[in-house]
């Protein structure tokens, strides 16, 4: 059974190779060190990873499976696990494993995350809030994506005040402002506070010019003023840049 310096120094290139975008690559190495190793716990992680990047979700799932039943008292083949199959659309199967390492870790902020997001893609918005008040609390590195998921939860509640607070926060707390003035500007287009959503997308593209949505949505709210000159360029720089909206994931 080899788990000396050759295999550490194969762990260390798969996971070299996954974060470089080879997955499919390291899976071979992997397996490698599985079929002399079947218990070592990274290449497992390691190869869960490589098969949900390679959309082998079935084998991913499998992997984090064996991960769950290695380590029982540990929540993160849970955490784990509920990513893959979030991915592979089976929202609530993700939602299960959320609540079993919440079950295992009652102040795991990650998993609070997580939970709301899926919640909030089953419609359960309002459900969602209290996960992301928890995420807020437990976070040791900030609570920035906690602010900035109910802020936008808050927003399709109605609740533009509520919203508004959350994500000026956030903003607060942004390093490079770019999600906290989109998502606040589209909450200040809400309240017909076209003049403050400008401001707000304008610090989002200065922020990142590549954004596309920051340039529709100012679009919206220039027009909304009259400005049609600088809509229309501003739906121009949309177009030059692909005409779709980029994924904004808080």
């Amino acid at each position: 059974m080899d788990n000396g310096p050759n295999q550490n120094h194969d762990l260390a290139e798969a996971s070299s190779l996954i974060r470089s975008g080879r997955s499919a690559e390291a899976i071979p190495i992997l397996t490698n060190i599985l079929s002399s190793t079947p218990s070592c716990l990274r290449a497992l992680e390691e190869r869960g990873l490589a098969k949900d990047f390679t959309n082998d979700h079935a084998g991913a799932i499998a992997d984090f499976t064996r991960l769950i039943q290695l380590t029982a008292d540990s929540p993160r083949g849970f955490t784990f696990r509920a990513q893959v199959r979030a991915n592979s659309d089976d929202i609530q199967g993700a939602i299960e494993d959320y609540d079993a390492a919440i079950g295992l870790d009652p102040e795991h902020p990650f998993a609070y995350l997580q939970r709301g997001r899926m919640k909030v893609r089953c419609d359960d918005a309002k459900d969602a809030l209290p996960d992301f008040t928890d995420a807020i609390q437990y976070d040791e590195m900030g609570p920035l994506s906690g602010l900035l998921n109910r802020g936008k939860v808050k927003h399709s509640l109605g609740d533009l005040s509520g919203a508004i607070k959350d994500l000026t926060e956030a903003f607060e707390l942004e390093v490079a402002p770019v999600f906290a003035p989109l998502f606040r500007g589209r909450v200040r287009q809400s309240a017909e506070d076209y003049h403050g959503a400008i401001d707000d997308f304008t610090t989002a593209i200065e922020t990142f010019p590549e954004l596309a949505n920051a340039y529709r949505h100012r679009a919206e709210a220039r027009k909304s003023i009259g400005d049609i000159v600088g809509a229309q360029e501003d739906i121009a720089k949309y177009e030059q840049l692909g005409g779709e909206d980029l994924p904004a994931y808080a």
